[in-house]
């Protein structure tokens, strides 16, 4: 009862802390993509991204600029971040628990709707669980730079390794090859404030705002999708679309209640001009219309002379596909 009480005031507590450190605690928190939860909630998974325990169950404080989170570290502590990542991804997201007493921290990349994370902390704090839920394979020795690792493939793909006085974990979708690439290339990076880390990004400097009313659709494989709006701000843009999935609930709501709308699943990417994958912001959100669904999907602001927005769809639930639009704005 007395975490109950104090749980606001720790709160604004550290909401004060994020405004003066530079960093943010955004209102959809940030989630790794192999779906681990916060390491210091109280819901822990099997694979949760840190030794699990009373003692690691706080609050970290979360990033959106890599930049910020090196200063807020320097001196004391320095990233150790990837020098190569595949063309197009982009840093979203970092973390840091400095109550926790590993202090683990944690920096994540993203392209289109994939995503690459890793965690590191101090060797002598101990090394992270290996073995995950979501692993289809036992664990596998290999080599990062030369000293030992192990490897997990399953859903996600999983290293674990050591250096430079600190243990590493590095999840992803990308495949293991490409994943052993990435963890080869991790180093310390210390903080300079001239210097924008590797891969940080960096918004358009006039962003679009506009919105326009599209209504352009697209059926494939017995799926119809329509691309319903868009709407830029220079804090980003929504994307609306309506997919012919019925939206009822799964589970009968409790009385006098109502249960969420069944979530499509979809899997999409968002380019502008043919360029890079645009980073998807914020998670989408769902909402029952007719026999489909309206789905809202935020990505980060696009340049004032963006002349074409495109959105390729490849998901719906179980259903693999090819939905594409491309608009002109």
């Amino acid at each position: 009862m007395i975490r109950n009480l104090l749980t606001p005031f720790i709160l604004l507590l550290t909401a004060a802390c994020l405004l003066c450190a530079g960093c943010t605690m955004p209102s959809d928190l940030l989630t790794p993509a192999d779906g681990a939860s916060n390491p210091d909630n109280d819901t822990i998974t099997d694979i949760s991204p840190t030794p699990t325990g009373p003692a690691f169950r706080t609050t970290p404080l979360y990033f959106t600029s890599l930049h910020s989170m090196q200063k807020l570290l320097h001196p004391d502590m320095t990233l150790a971040l990837p020098g190569y990542l595949p063309e197009g991804y982009l840093f979203t997201d970092g973390s840091y628990a400095p109550a926790s007493e590993t202090g683990w921290r944690s920096v994540g990349y993203q392209r289109g709707s994939e995503r690459v994370v890793l965690y590191q902390q101090h060797l002598d704090k101990g090394t992270f669980p290996i073995g995950s839920a979501v692993a289809s394979m036992a664990p596998a020795d290999t080599t990062i730079a030369g000293e030992p690792a192990t490897l997990v493939v399953g859903k996600v793909t999983e290293l674990f390794w050591s250096r430079d006085n600190l243990t590493l974990r590095l999840t992803g979708t990308l495949p293991a090859e490409e994943m052993i690439r990435i963890a080869e290339s991790v180093h310390p990076a210390p903080y300079d404030p001239d210097t924008t880390p590797p891969y940080e990004y960096l918004p358009p400097a006039n962003p679009m705002e506009k919105r326009f009313e599209i209504g352009q659709t697209h059926s494939a494989d017995n799926r119809t999708v329509t691309f319903v709006s868009l709407e830029c701000t220079p804090d980003g843009c929504e994307a609306v679309f309506l997919v012919d999935l019925v939206a009822s609930p799964t589970i009968d709501p409790p009385p006098r209640g109502t249960s969420p709308p069944r979530s499509p699943d979809p899997v999409a990417v968002f380019r502008v001009d043919n360029g890079t994958p645009l980073r998807t912001t914020g998670s989408y959100s769902y909402r029952a219309e007719g026999d489909g669904t309206l789905i809202f999907w935020r990505t980060d602001p696009i340049p004032s002379g963006t002349k074409v927005f495109h959105a390729t769809f490849t998901q719906f639930r179980d259903q693999i596909g090819l939905w594409e639009f491309s608009v002109s704005l």
